[in-house]
């Protein structure tokens, strides 16, 4: 008797563990606004470069700056990844950063509005297109990095922002 009330507040205990986790996560998502930015004083960089990286082809399509606040900006990118193994891939924003003068990596900023989704499984064969948003410090160069986690190595593509 006295085993079987150990293993009960063992269980309790655990879905205790569960809901405090739960309610953690529902306040962090709760707690993120929906940042929309209107645009101020904007840049874009609109000349492609196409880079291949173990079959796979990422193209710069254009890049547009616009201030997010009095020290940072919003820089969207426009890619178009385009899978030319004979398997498929997992292209993914987790994938891509934004690299500073500094060498300070920023990964990709969720809520923003963009044009398309870039990620995602994609077939031999196929492409996709989209925009992914970084909240960078103003009046620094920066870099957008692709990085293949899987079978190594990275596509480095300097970005024209003032």
């Amino acid at each position: 008797m006295l085993r079987r009330g150990n293993v009960m507040k063992g269980k309790i205990l655990i879905l205790l563990s569960l809901l405090a986790c739960l309610l953690i996560i529902l306040v962090v998502t709760v707690g993120v606004t929906n940042d929309s930015t209107e645009p101020t004083a904007s840049d874009h960089q609109d000349e492609s470069e196409t880079q291949e990286l173990n079959g796979v082809y990422v193209t710069l399509n254009g890049v547009s700056v616009t201030e997010h606040s009095d020290t940072e900006q919003l820089v969207k990118v426009d890619l178009t990844a385009e899978n030319t193994r004979e398997s498929s891939i997992s292209f993914l924003p987790v994938n891509l950063t934004l690299v500073d003068e500094e060498h300070y990596a920023y990964s990709h900023a969720e809520r923003i509005e963009t044009k398309g989704i870039i990620g995602g499984q994609l077939e031999s064969g196929r492409s996709v297109s989209g925009e992914i948003a970084f909240i960078v410090p103003k009046d620094t160069a920066l870099e957008l990095v692709y990085s293949d986690h899987f079978r190594g190595g990275q596509l480095m593509f300097p970005l024209e922002v003032d």
